[in-house]
């Protein structure tokens, strides 16, 4: 449901809109709430709201999660392990029994970059990704051209905007945009 200031906001784009000027004219609510629920183009990056936490585990590269290097008894190996763990841990408690991750609040991917970056499990404790470049690329999508009116930001694949509006414009509400 679109708020008042959201229906403003969207009929002002709608306004300005060229392809829509036949639709407005002959109140083709439908056509106006097509362009509206049209994924935006060119691409417009957003985070999603939820993702399946299966699509994401999908993505992490599980075996850079544990070290490769056999385990020598000294202080060095052992605290190397033990960073691993704790990212392990941390990654472990954002998915684990879960069917959806709410990868749209920054909090939850912030914890995911952690989780899945600078892991000291190489050789001799390099660095190595757990995935999150992937993992990022998949808790995002294209949004809509109302999506893309009514939220802000860079909204590209480095970064993506946080959604304010996610849904689909009525034929109802479009009645209202033109």
């Amino acid at each position: 449901m679109l708020t008042e200031t959201q229906i403003a906001t969207l009929r002002t784009a709608v306004m300005a809109e060229p392809t829509l000027d036949t639709a407005r004219v002959t109140g083709d609510d439908y056509a106006i709430a097509a362009w509206c629920n049209a994924v935006a183009s060119p691409d417009y990056k957003v985070w999603n709201t939820t993702t399946p936490t299966a699509t994401i585990g999908d993505a992490i590269t599980w075996g850079n999660l544990t070290p490769v290097d056999t385990p020598d008894g000294t202080a060095t190996f052992t605290n190397r392990a033990l960073a691993a763990q704790a990212k392990q841990l941390n990654l472990q408690i954002l998915i684990q029994g879960r069917e959806t991750l709410s990868s749209g609040r920054s909090n939850i991917r912030a914890g995911l970059q952690d989780a899945l970056t600078d892991l000291p499990t190489g050789t001799s404790g390099a660095l190595r990704s757990g995935g999150w470049p992937a993992v990022k690329s998949i808790i995002q999508r294209n949004a809509t051209n109302a999506e893309k009116i009514l939220t802000s930001g860079a909204g590209t694949a480095t970064t993506p905007s946080t959604l304010v509006f996610e849904g689909q414009v009525t034929p109802n509400e479009a009645s209202l945009l033109r």
